[in-house]
């Protein structure tokens, strides 16, 4: 198994580094990781990146697409509030935006020559992520996955990995769902990512690493030989009881007061990283899901707020690696 952490072109990254691929690589080889799972933004020259890092590509997401994608403008110009936002969020004002900005990312992941891509399968929008009242059901999302990933990935290229969250779409709690998507995805290289967190998010009741644990390894064991299909591991860990006791009522009704834009963009970014914050596992468990999973890759996917951190975080779970 190889041990990567995610690393974008983002301005926060690439200032902790002084945009020199060099001491990138000097913090690999500090903490003994083999490459990195890497985040690109558009507009990144590639010839600076050295491919041999590079493991696998992180491609973007879209928490709210299916509206966009079907071309239900109105619903789109409800939550995004004029044209400008929606071209700014989307890159286009029809779906054709998405595909392209899909398949401009193919093709800078084949340049970059990884051994695996990222695909998130989720939809969501900020009102159902607060409510919990969802629009569309998990095969729905499936299928319109399906529509998407078929029209953009074709030919030869790194292994498409469609990873896990807890909205609908691929959660794992349904293994007829899963092994559905990778029968219907006509891309031939193709498989799971296992995110820790988000599989834990499906269960609102976890407040340890233990019970953790216990849940993963109960709903992996459920996925039988479709466990075989899960190459990647993002390791990373959320506790999230104690948020989801908390009364969501009063946050729905300060985020619909909201009135700019920015602040409400601000405000889901807040509640999304409370559900989700990326923390490093600190003990034993963090072994044995590795040993449960037994992916090819294990990503330290977390998300520190400085180098220092950073630093930290990797030791951490390097530490934990070695429990």
């Amino acid at each position: 198994m190889k041990k990567l952490c995610h690393i974008s072109t983002t301005k926060k990254f690439l200032t902790w580094f002084e945009n020199d691929w060099n001491k990138i690589q000097k913090f690999l080889e500090r903490h003994q990781l083999d490459g990195i799972e890497l985040g690109l933004v558009p507009g990144y020259p590639l010839n600076k990146i050295p491919k041999e890092i590079v493991k696998g590509i992180h491609l973007s997401f879209y928490p709210m697409w299916i509206d966009f994608y079907k071309g239900d403008m109105a619903k789109v110009i409800n939550l995004l509030g004029n044209q400008d936002s929606i071209i700014k969020y989307y890159g286009g004002l029809n779906k054709q935006a998405i595909i392209d900005s899909y398949k401009r990312q193919f093709e800078m992941a084949k340049q970059l020559d990884p051994e695996y891509m990222v695909f998130h399968v989720c939809n969501s929008t900020p009102i159902e992520s607060l409510t919990y009242k969802f629009d569309y059901t998990n095969i729905e999302v499936i299928n319109y996955t399906l529509e998407l990933v078929n029209e953009v990935f074709k030919g030869y290229g790194p292994v498409l990995l469609f990873e896990n969250l807890w909205w609908p779409g691929l959660t794992f709690l349904n293994k007829l769902e899963a092994k559905y998507l990778l029968d219907k995805t006509e891309y031939r290289n193709k498989g799971f990512v296992l995110d820790i967190s988000h599989l834990i998010l499906t269960n609102k009741n976890i407040s340890t690493e233990h019970a953790a644990y216990k849940y993963i390894m109960d709903v992996v064991s459920k996925l039988d030989k479709l466990k075989k299909s899960i190459k990647v591991v993002h390791l990373n860990k959320t506790l999230p009881k104690y948020y989801f006791e908390q009364d969501w009522k009063y946050k729905l009704e300060r985020y619909l007061r909201q009135k700019n834009h920015q602040r409400r963009v601000e405000f889901l970014k807040e509640h999304i990283k409370k559900m989700d914050p990326h923390l490093p596992f600190e003990g034993c468990y963090a072994k044995k899901i590795i040993n449960l999973v037994e992916p090819e890759f294990c990503v330290y996917e977390t998300s520190p707020n400085s180098i220092n951190q950073f630093n930290f975080y990797v030791k951490i779970q390097n530490e934990a690696l070695r429990s």
